[in-house]
Parts: C-alpha cells; structure tokens; sequence
C-alpha cells in the first residue's frame, strides 16, 4: 500500500466482517493496510510515545493496570507523521463499516506498549470511561509488530456488547475477577484472534468484555489504537468515572450536545 492509499477506503472489509462484528462484538481484519506502512510509521509511533510517557516507575513497583501497559493519548496532537497514519481514511472507513453509519469521528488515540514482563490487562469494557450513547464506538487495535502465539492478541467474550454496561468497574483486579466469575458461572468461553501479522488490526466495541494475556517474552508488544465515534452521536451525562472523559476528550462540548468538537474532527468520509 502505497502512502496515498492509506488515505483511500479500504478494500479488505467485506460484509462477512461486518455481519461478524455486529453479531460479535469484535472483527480481525487481515492485511487493513500493508507491512511496509507500519514498518514506517513506527519508529516515529515509538519516539513519540516514550518522550510522552508519563509512567516512570520501575514495572515492579506498579500496580496492576500500570503493569499492563504504557499508555501515551492522542500522539496525532503531537507529530503531524503520527496524525497520518491516525487519520487514515482506510482505518476509518472500516470504523464506519462496522457502525452501519456514513461518517465517524475519532474520540482520540492512544499507544499501548506492552513492555517485557508486562502484566495482563484486566477484564474490561472501555465505554465505562466513555461518556457516548450506546452502540456508537469502535476501537481498532492495530500491532506496530507482529504478535506471535506467545504474546497472543487479545480475549474477547463474543455477543457481550449486546449486554450494555455490566457494571465491573474501571480496569483492575476487581473488575478482573467480577467479570472472569461471570464468564466461569455463564459458560463462556473467551475468544482470541490469537497470532496477527503486521497490517492485521482488530476492532471491537466499546461494550465487548475483553483482556489480554502477559507479555512473557524479551520483546515489547507496541500497539496504536484508535477510538472512533459515530458522527452525531449524543454525549451523555457523566457517571463519576466518565467526567474526565467528558473534560478531556470532547472539547468542551456537554451532555446533550454531539460529539463535534475541533479535537474530534470528521475523518470519514
């Protein structure tokens, strides 16, 4: 894929994906962009995410969820090669696929490094920070390496996003444990993607219950994420945990208003 294309619709989401994703709750989309395109971006990705990483406390002296991950937001603010790939049209026409709707905004970026050693990421649902109607987001999980059967992708509990909000709590043991009870006492068995070559991404809603597993190997597992949104969905009163959502990620815009602010710019079509 040529740096033009990147910025083209993708070809290789088809209505099978989208059937699977709206059943599910998460879709792996083999080959969104190509290998070159990720082998190019990432050093930038990289340089920007450890200049900006506020987490500098040796790994084992974190807690749980600072074990799972470094975590810098929205690096599009802050390299204009980062807002290329971030802003990608492929990224984001598959984003609206999935939704069923003809544009989508992005809510913001983040990087997810998961350094050798890292811990696992708890059992969660990512739209209890997110102060954004129901059915509205999308996240893309994009590798910046490739993920072998070792390190593994993440642990989705498939149909889960029909549930809404289960009420676990934000990320940590507790929200590990409630949810991994409920997975044990209902029968589910947690779906994985499991090995992705670079240019797979996975997608999957803001409700689907998912994790990931430890990073035991010597290497450090980088991953871009982008969170999008429907255009015109409506923001929503805040619960306790999501008013720093609403402060930080909406520019200003209040419950009742749509998410349409100059950080949450249109990037499909």
């Amino acid at each position: 894929m040529a740096k033009g294309q990147l910025h083209e619709p993708s070809p290789a989401v088809t209505p099978e994906m989208v059937h699977a994703y709206q059943r599910d709750g998460h879709v792996c989309i083999r080959g969104l962009i190509d290998t070159e395109t990720v082998l190019n971006y990432r050093p930038i990705i990289e340089e920007i995410s450890e200049s900006w990483r506020y987490e500098k406390r040796p790994i084992e002296e974190r807690e749980t969820y600072g074990k799972a991950f470094l975590q810098v937001h929205n690096i599009w603010q802050k390299s204009m090669l980062c807002k290329e790939i971030v802003f990608a049209k492929c990224f984001a026409h598959a984003a609206s696929q999935l939704l069923g709707v003809e544009s989508v905004r992005i809510y913001h970026d983040q990087t997810l490094f998961k350094e050798p050693g890292g811990g696992h990421t708890p059992w969660h649902q990512d739209q209890t920070y997110w102060p954004l109607e129901p059915g509205s987001t999308v996240t893309m999980w994009l590798p910046l390496s490739e993920i072998t059967e070792e390190v593994g992708s993440m642990y989705f509990v498939s149909g889960s996003h029909e549930m809404g909000e289960f009420g676990a709590g934000g990320i940590s043991d507790s929200s590990h444990d409630k949810i991994q009870k409920w997975i044990d006492s209902n029968g589910h068995i947690p779906f994985t993607h499991g090995a992705m070559a670079l240019g797979d991404a996975t997608f999957h809603s803001g409700f689907t219950l998912h994790s990931a597993k430890p990073n035991p190997t010597l290497e450090t597992r980088p991953v871009l994420t982008v969170i999008y949104v429907a255009d015109g969905a409506e923001i929503l009163d805040p619960t306790p945990m999501q008013e720093f959502d609403l402060k930080l990620w909406l520019g200003g815009r209040q419950p009742g208003e749509t998410v349409s602010s100059e950080i949450n710019p249109q990037l499909y079509p």
